[in-house]
C-alpha cells in the first residue's frame, strides 16, 4: 500500500513536467482615435473658472484630456471623435456658462 501512495504522489509531481504546455498570445492592436481642439472660451473672469470648465468638458463622453489656460482664455481638449464632437464640447462649456468657439483643430 505504501508503494501505491508513493507512486501516486510521484505521478502528481512529475505529470506537469512531462506534459507539453501550449501558450497562446493574443495581440490586439488598438487604434489611437483621438483628435485635439483648442477652444476659445468666453466669460472667464477669474482663475477659478478653469475648474468649472474642465469639469464640464471631462463630463462629456469620449473626452480623454483637458487643459484650461486662464491667461489665454483657451481650453485644449483631446477626445475620441467616434464618441463626441467639437459641437458637444462647445455645448458643454456653454451649458456651464462659458460659451466657446473652436479656434484650432489638431489631428
Amino acid at each position: 500500500m505504501t508503494f501505491k501512495i508513493i507512486f501516486f504522489i510521484f505521478s502528481l509531481v512529475t505529470a506537469p513536467l512531462l506534459m507539453q504546455t501550449i501558450h497562446a498570445e493574443t495581440v490586439v492592436q488598438v487604434k489611437s482615435n483621438s483628435q485635439s481642439v483648442t477652444l476659445a472660451i468666453q466669460n472667464m473672469t477669474c482663475a477659478m473658472c478653469k475648474f468649472t470648465i474642465k469639469k464640464a468638458l471631462l463630463g462629456v463622453v469620449g473626452v480623454q484630456e483637458v487643459s484650461v489656460d486662464y491667461n489665454s482664455k483657451t481650453a485644449s481638449v483631446t477626445f475620441d471623435p467616434q464618441k463626441t464632437s467639437s459641437e458637444a464640447l462647445i455645448k458643454a462649456t456653454t451649458d456651464a456658462g462659458y460659451p466657446a468657439t473652436v479656434s484650432q483643430i489638431n489631428k
